[in-house]
């Protein structure tokens, strides 16, 4: 069963919806990978110009799915093995971030950990009013990865930045919006409609003035995101490694 469906309601225009685990659409790395790969498609396209990101129905995602195997059995595999299982996440991030076509996200629900990341790679994020994002990392003893916490500070500053992730609070869709965390706060349920709204305005600019200042603006905002978080996969399997990450594992497991 695929872990995301991508289909292309018009010529120019994709639509992509994350398929995770459960009620709270939980991410895996097999979905990382289908993103990657997804991410490839549309690069290798040049009829796509806007893809439309959208998660389930009632949740976007509430980070990852903390039962897979990659996760639950790390002690037994190798520092080699972690780091290889774990560059998914920043590769797929990356790739979606430097697509040429403008990404437009459309979040209902829950947008925590992962999902938050992920949401982070794309250029526009609209939400519910019902929404609510946090990064839960570091109440499981590892950091924030995937290169997130440079985007992070570019959309909201380091001050916020500190609140979400180091506090771990979660914030509702009102508060995003204020920080400069998602561009438009709409009605519960109307995400995905309003983002394909926005694409449709995206589609009616001329593509190569659009495609450029996509890129400017991503060059001025981000020239030194790689430089300042290149070692955070180094960092999330040497906090698998810390006894606060197995207790908080540890305690996940037997609330559930």
């Amino acid at each position: 069963m695929p872990h995301i469906v991508m289909t292309q309601p018009q010529p120019h225009m994709a639509l992509l919806k994350l398929q995770g685990a459960g009620r709270y659409n939980l991410m895996s790395y097999a979905m990382l990978h289908e993103l990657w790969a997804a991410a490839n498609a549309v690069q290798g396209d040049r009829d796509i110009r806007v893809v439309v990101v959208a998660g389930g129905d009632s949740d976007f995602s509430a980070g990852m799915n903390l039962k897979q195997p990659e996760v639950r059995d790390y002690e037994g595999l190798s520092t080699e093995d972690r780091l290889a299982i774990h560059a998914i996440g920043a590769r797929a991030c990356a790739t979606w971030e430097n697509l040429d076509a403008v990404t437009v996200c459309a979040i209902e629900g829950y947008c925590l950990g992962g999902g938050l990341a992920f949401s982070l790679a794309c250029d526009f994020r609209l939400a519910s009013s019902a929404s609510t994002f946090g990064a839960p990392e570091l109440l499981n003893g590892m950091n924030m990865s995937w290169q997130s916490l440079p985007r992070l500070v570019t959309l909201i500053g380091p001050a916020r930045t500190r609140k979400l992730v180091m506090l771990a609070d979660n914030i509702d869709a009102a508060t995003a919006e204020q920080w400069g965390l998602i561009d438009l706060v709409t009605d519960p349920g109307s995400a995905l409609d309003e983002a394909q709204r926005l694409a449709e305005r995206l589609l009616a600019v001329s593509p190569a003035p659009l495609r450029m200042t996509k890129q400017a603006i991503n060059v001025a905002a981000n020239a030194l995101n790689h430089a300042v978080s290149y070692m955070d996969l180094e960092q999330y399997v040497t906090c698998q490694s810390t006894d606060a990450h197995k207790q908080a594992l540890d305690a996940f497991f037997h609330r559930s």
